[in-house]
């Protein structure tokens, strides 16, 4: 008996109740799905704007993600990037270690968040991120950033935001970055709050982020706010077997 079959999106979505990082995958993105035979790991593929294959997911004890992973990947396309869960004994390439936070209910109230607004000033966001987060995996331009939350204080934008939720019932924040100069004054947890509550009123059931895993004060300050799932995960590229 193969230790693993194809199977359908929803079926994973059953297989995970609703995991909340697989619910937030564009819908029509994603898949084809593959399951262990006891359905403790599941994977499934997530396509760019394009259509093409951008990643390989794969969620589950580390023992049966790393067999399903080994057993479809040579139906990827080459060079596409695996998302394991952290520890998964596989050889990979330019890893990248984060964490996968979810909250589901609506943050404490932070001392900024009335100085929070939408902004369409794209330049100063680009700007900021250019100045204090170059790496980020969001930018003005970018088709999948609904909109930009922003905190200006005279004139200067000190706090971005992006809103790059992709499904209803869903809402993921990005980008989040706060100028050199005004660090410590509570605007990283005063703009994702805000953006938070009006993800949850527009009908959310859960909001998302991904954090790297070295950012020890962003990962204590979505705990602060209520993103109780924080799970550990490495992005990398997979060395077929010859």
């Amino acid at each position: 008996m193969p230790s693993w079959s194809s199977c359908s999106m929803p079926e994973i979505l059953e297989l995970t109740d609703d995991d909340p990082l697989i619910r937030g995958t564009r819908g029509a993105s994603r898949g084809p799905g593959w399951r262990s035979a006891d359905g403790r790991a599941v994977a499934f593929t997530g396509y760019d704007a394009d259509g093409r294959v951008r990643a390989l997911v794969a969620l589950g004890p580390p023992e049966e993600t790393v067999e399903l992973v080994a057993a479809v990947y040579g139906e990827m396309p080459e060079g596409i990037r695996v998302i394991v869960p952290r520890g998964t004994p596989l050889a990979l390439t330019q890893p990248s270690d984060w964490n996968f936070r979810a909250a589901f209910g609506a943050p404490p109230p932070q001392p900024a968040e009335a100085g929070v607004a939408w902004c369409d000033d794209e330049d100063a966001v680009t700007d900021l991120l250019t100045l204090v987060s170059p790496g980020t995996s969001a930018w003005p331009g970018d088709p999948k950033v609904r909109r930009w939350a922003g905190i200006r204080q005279d004139g200067r934008l000190l706090a971005c935001l992006a809103d790059t939720s992709s499904v209803d019932g869903v809402g993921h924040v990005s980008a989040i970055a706060v100028h050199t100069d005004a660090r410590g004054c509570g605007l990283g947890p005063s703009i994702t709050a805000w953006a938070m509550r009006r993800m949850f009123a527009r009908g959310c059931d859960v909001v998302t982020l991904g954090v790297y895993a070295d950012n020890t004060v962003g990962l204590r300050m979505y705990d602060r706010l209520g993103f109780t799932v924080n799970r550990a995960l490495t992005t990398g590229l997979m060395k077929r077997s010859d």
